[in-house]
């Protein structure tokens, strides 16, 4: 083989397969669609902060008020049971009945109160009671009052007043309203013979136990019976505390559910519950933004100030043409640039002067790169059949085991006895025979080999394990175990009036190439990613234009019906090299 002098540049290789490189303005979108996700991610972010705080807000008012509901529910049955009782059978209200004089009657009532007092540690002194004998026309407090003087009188006329509905002691919830003086109260009366007995609490003392809850500035806790509605000055309507929004959360504990004489609308201003909270969050949402839009300012005045000259220094080296001529470059606006275009003036001056010592160099190096992917075949096939052996071993396959040692041991021999650039065609096909065995007792009796070889080309030489990697390929994709595939080979001779050529077609019964792999194929795009894939294919045609140069043509398509189809044309050599 003549040595030929490569006159293109030459590019430097990594062991790695390097990424594809990006232009500036690339990159530049990149950093913006970065920054997109950034503020996205902290919007997301804070929304899921402010959900969270208002559920963990709305189920901690929710476990405080069952607390409290089922606190007051065993304070009314308490007051219930106890009035019951008093007012039928409490001897001390049967003193004061019986008392003859003023000197007596005093006494009666202190024993009286004192009793009740006691009574009232279990429920708290917010509870007021209240007894009226009527045949006596004696109404009195039996507990210490929190009523004004005005607000006892008007009481005390409700009360003796024939409006109200006296209840019997049977009933036990019997829980009514009362408006004095713009004062809600709640009051329970039982009536027995010719005794009354009442226990009265205003609405803001039976509310007390939840003031210390946060439901924020505009948050309040509203009751409701149906006597008067809601028991509370709040210009709040129903319809209003069955909304609920983003900031504000209605809460409605109904008396069917709770047992208790009356409803509860509790409503929770979260913004003013957690305004520190909401704050810093809408805070960090405003500062992301102002962020972004800094940035992206800035970005614009980099593109306009750093990336446009970088981009025009681009420019300018690419419009290099084919010879190396040294041009002049258009002017930037950065002074860096400007010493770059200078030193690459120089730097290609420099290239002229040495680009002949590569020329004498390539083809020593295209050699070593022969042999280099020559080895790189070599163990991508041993490795499977090492694995292959190791899968019968498992499965306890002595005698697979022998056979498949004895054509792997045949098949390794002929490619260790291969140093050489090109073999005669006879050699490869009988290499590919032994291949095949392998292959038979790896997937069993699923495939067919055919091959309509003309005797004349049969000494012709070919590059080593060419054909063995295409074919090694047919098998990894078109072979199923579930179904019966087909393999051709057809070899002959193409004559002409200048040279000779050999003609390989292989074809298959199977899926055909992939979509994406067909299109690289076609297009010239290596196959070969980082996992190593497709290295055979990609190996062959690198070898194929290191030995023959432009003087071969490949074509790779799909069959019309189903299958793959690789259609070579090779130079016909018959001498050593």
């Amino acid at each position: 083989m003549n040595t030929k002098l490569l006159m293109g540049g030459y590019i430097m290789h990594s062991g790695k397969h390097n990424s594809a490189s990006r232009s500036v303005m690339h990159y530049l979108k990149v950093l913006l669609i970065i920054l997109m996700i950034i503020f996205l991610i902290n919007i997301l972010v804070s929304s899921y902060t402010i959900s969270i705080t208002r559920q963990q807000n709305i189920e901690n008012i929710s476990n405080t008020i069952n607390l409290y509901i089922k606190e007051t529910q065993q304070k009314l049955n308490a007051i219930d049971h106890f009035m019951i009782w008093t007012v039928k059978h409490d001897p001390l209200i049967e003193k004061i009945e019986e008392s003859k004089d003023m000197s007596e009657l005093p006494k009666s009532i202190w024993d009286f109160r004192s009793r009740v007092d006691d009574f009232q540690y279990s429920t708290g002194k917010e509870y007021q009671f209240f007894l009226a004998l009527k045949k006596e026309n004696y109404f009195f407090n039996s507990s210490p009052i929190k009523l004004s003087y005005s607000d006892y009188k008007k009481m005390k006329n409700f009360f003796w007043s024939e409006k109200i509905t006296r209840n019997n002691y049977e009933n036990l919830y019997t829980w009514t309203s009362l408006k004095i003086n713009n004062t809600f109260y709640l009051y329970h009366l039982l009536e027995y013979k010719n005794r009354m007995f009442i226990s009265l609490i205003s609405v803001d003392d039976l509310l007390k136990p939840l003031n210390e809850i946060n439901l924020g500035k505009h948050g309040e806790i509203i009751i409701e019976n149906e006597q008067h509605g809601f028991l509370t000055s709040s210009t709040k309507n129903k319809e209003n505390l069955e909304n609920n929004s983003v900031l504000t959360t209605n809460l409605n504990f109904t008396s069917d559910i709770t047992s208790l004489p009356f409803s509860m609308h509790v409503s929770i201003d979260h913004f003013g519950a957690f305004e520190k909270v909401m704050f810093a969050q809408f805070s960090l949402i405003s500062a992301t933004i102002c962020i972004s839009l800094i940035l992206f300012l800035v970005i614009l005045y980099i593109k306009k100030k750093v990336f446009n000259p970088v981009i025009a220094f681009s420019k300018n080296l690419s419009v290099i043409n084919k010879n190396n001529e040294i041009i002049d470059f258009e002017k930037s606006n950065i002074l860096e640039l400007e010493e770059a275009s200078q030193h690459f003036k120089n730097l290609i001056s420099e290239v002229k002067k040495l680009r002949i010592n590569v020329y004498e160099q390539e083809f020593e190096k295209k050699q070593i790169q022969i042999d280099f992917m020559k080895l790189q075949i070599k163990p991508h096939f041993y490795l499977n059949c090492l694995t292959t052996i190791y899968s019968m071993a498992e499965m306890n396959l002595v005698q697979e085991i022998k056979q498949m040692s004895l054509s792997t041991s045949k098949y390794f021999r002929y490619l260790f006895q291969t140093d050489q650039n090109f073999v005669r065609l006879e050699k490869e096909l009988d290499h590919i025979n032994d291949y095949l065995s392998i292959q038979k007792l790896v997937y069993g009796p699923v495939f067919v080999f055919e091959s309509h070889v003309i005797s004349e080309v049969k000494h012709a030489l070919i590059p080593p394990l060419m054909l063995q990697t295409f074919i090694e390929n047919t098998i990894k994709y078109a072979v199923a175990l579930d179904d019966y595939s087909m393999i051709s080979l057809q070899i002959g001779k193409i004559q002409n009036k200048d040279d000779d050529w050999i003609e390989i077609t292989l074809k298959d019964n199977g899926p055909g190439f992939p979509a994406h792999v067909l299109s690289k194929l076609q297009k010239n795009v290596s196959l070969t990613n980082e996992n190593g894939d497709h290295i055979g294919i990609n190996n062959v045609l690198q070898r194929l234009r290191l030995l023959y140069g432009e003087r071969f043509s490949i074509h790779f398509t799909n069959r019309a019906n189903s299958g793959a189809e690789i259609s070579l044309i090779i130079p016909f050599l018959i001498h050593e090299e």
